[in-house]
């Protein structure tokens, strides 16, 4: 709009009429023709391709169209009287900062020809400002604008003044039209020099004095960085916390970076020579590795886990921290409040709210929880968002008073040292294990000789307790039944009936049909699940299994107690027991 503003294009100013507008067309394609190039006083810093046979056909018809003829004269200089001639003088000589001080001092008055000597001073920062950076040109000129664009006394003499120069009568609808969107079209410009240097401030101090964002910043800055961030979230949603995996996962090259120098290449992670995968997903390069690598690992080793989905977590917080950087370009950009980007940080605060919930319900990490709704909350556009959130912290802080209150803390004396068992509803840790009970796979507690045995394992650790205080062991087979137990059998039975797998507790195989015994020298013993089914029971270190035989119960096998799962056994039965009957119900 300036650069190439076609009066700029025809080197003329503002104020000369149609008749004058054709007369220098002709004049600048005649002169073309035979290679003389024409110069005239308002060709700062005009290049040779500015004014060309197509450029000069293409400024004409744009001044011959009333719509965009009123764009073209808001954005040109107006020469009316001895001051602007003296100014043009000056810039004509090349004496630009004394055209500055004369347009400076002029614009001091507060009637409306005041705020034309400024919009002609505002018009010259902008030259400068393509030739250097200077912040205080550039804070002085978007002060300007606003002052201009805001003002009725200037539009109203704008609106007279277009009408006189260009032979008709006051056009209203356009220049009303043009007055709506003109901060607007004033944005586009700082976007032009926010991509000539890179530099965020010309689009930031934009948005804090006017706050109006073009249609370049949408295209160019807000539409790329909105589409980035949808992005992220779509990862985040992918990822399924329970099952340790990511969904609908797209196949691509990644760039590997170190996650201590950020050092990164296209190479495959399976080079040795050049990056080590830890544990839990994190990656450090060969020298990073060799200077911090065993302290890196310690790091790993004494965080929270999350019953093995460390490397998830991890995944999680990457993707978390990506989407921070890229709200922080908003900030940079002064974006942060427009309102195209509250709706996305809306987004933004509800997917991370909903992977703390995820957290929080899958992994029982409580402190990790709250910091991501505290995140969200401080992320979250509109109110009733954040009261969303806030909602949350207090029912999840409600959940970790329960949590301590329900806990079991249990101290375990060996030899000289004592050692703390905590059983919550959802962990059981001792020592520097913690397993969570929806990763448990096998569960044994059994005496012998005077000492007591619990075993607890799960797909990543595994905790065994031998101890010598009966009560102790009875306190943890309390916790044990009512949340340990429900989610191993729930496990074997999804294991039998829709992975047709066949489980194997002691010497008891259980499987789709029944369960079932080898005989000696006679094959397989079963009962079905079609059978009379009697109740397990636990009787002296053992769990005893019966069948039907003549209309009576009778023994059928025993497991001991010491193997694993056997304690689940009586509620093994009955949940396949009632598995099978559901789908043969038909």
């Amino acid at each position: 709009m300036i650069k190439n503003n076609a009066y700029r294009v025809l080197g003329l100013d503002n104020g000369v009429n149609q008749k004058e507008i054709l007369k220098r067309y002709k004049e600048i394609i005649t002169r073309l023709k035979i290679d003389d190039r024409p110069e005239y006083n308002l060709d700062m810093n005009l290049t040779s391709d500015l004014r060309t046979e197509e450029s000069a056909t293409d400024a004409l018809k744009r001044l011959q169209n009333v719509k965009n003829n009123v764009i073209e004269n808001f954005f040109w200089f107006q020469i009316r009287d001895s001051i602007d001639e003296s100014a043009l003088n000056e810039l004509r000589d090349g004496k630009y900062d004394h055209a500055i001080l004369t347009w400076a001092d002029a614009s001091e008055t507060e009637n409306s020809m005041g705020l034309f000597y400024k919009k002609n001073l505002t018009l010259l920062y902008y030259f400068m400002l393509v030739q250097e950076e200077n912040d205080e040109y550039l804070r002085e000129s978007i002060l300007n604008w606003n002052e201009i664009i805001n003002s009725d006394k200037f539009w109203e003499s704008f609106t007279k003044i277009y009408g006189l120069n260009n032979g008709q009568s006051e056009n209203t609808e356009f220049i009303f039209e043009f007055r709506t969107n003109v901060k607007k079209y004033v944005s586009d410009i700082y976007t032009d020099l926010y991509q000539q240097y890179k530099n965020p401030k010309y689009i930031k101090k934009f948005q804090e004095i006017i706050g109006t964002s073009g249609e370049k910043v949408e295209k160019t800055l807000l539409k790329p960085i909105h589409q980035s961030i949808y992005d992220t979230i779509e990862e985040l949603n992918n990822i399924d916390f329970e099952n340790k995996s990511i969904l609908n996962k797209k196949e691509s090259q990644i760039d590997i970076k170190c996650d201590n120098c950020a050092k990164n290449t296209s190479s495959n992670l399976n080079s040795p020579e050049k990056f080590t995968t830890y544990k839990d997903g994190s990656v450090l390069c060969k020298e990073c590795h060799k200077s911090i690598g065993r302290e890196w690992q310690k790091k790993i080793d004494a965080q929270e886990t999350i019953g093995g989905s460390t490397e998830i977590l991890r995944l999680i917080q990457k993707l978390v921290d990506k989407l921070q950087l890229q709200l922080e370009q908003l900030h940079q950009l002064g974006l942060y409040d427009d309102v195209q980007s509250i709706v996305v940080r809306d987004r933004v605060a509800e997917t991370i709210r909903k992977t703390s919930i995820m957290i929080h319900n899958d992994a029982h990490m409580i402190t990790k929880s709250v910091e991501f709704l505290n995140l969200a909350k401080e992320i979250a556009g509109t109110k009733s968002v954040k009261e969303k959130m806030n909602s949350d912290i207090d029912v999840i802080n409600e959940n970790a008073q329960s949590l301590e209150e329900n806990s079991l803390l249990i101290e375990k004396r060996e030899f000289f040292r004592k050692h703390k068992i905590r059983m919550t509803i959802f962990f059981l840790e001792y020592k520097k294990s913690k397993i969570y009970y929806k990763d448990v796979t096998e569960i044994a507690y059994y005496n012998f000789d005077d000492k007591y045995f619990f075993n607890l394992l799960s797909t990543q650790d595994e905790i065994h307790l031998k101890l010598y205080d009966q009560n102790i062991l009875l306190a943890l087979i309390n916790v044990a039944t009512q949340f340990i137990q429900p989610i191993i059998v729930e496990k074997l039975v999804k294991s039998i009936f829709e992975k047709n797998e066949s489980i194997s507790i002691g010497k008891i195989i259980f499987d789709k049909r029944g369960y079932h015994k080898s005989k000696m020298f006679r094959g397989i013993d079963s009962v079905l699940w079609t059978d009379p089914i009697y109740e397990a029971k636990m009787h002296q270190g053992k769990i005893l299994l019966f069948r039907e035989k003549n209309a009576r119960q009778e023994h059928f096998a025993s497991v001991e107690l010491k193997n694993s799962n056997a304690a689940i056994i009586p509620e093994l039965i009955k949940a396949c027991f009632n598995e099978y009957n559901m789908r043969n119900q038909n």
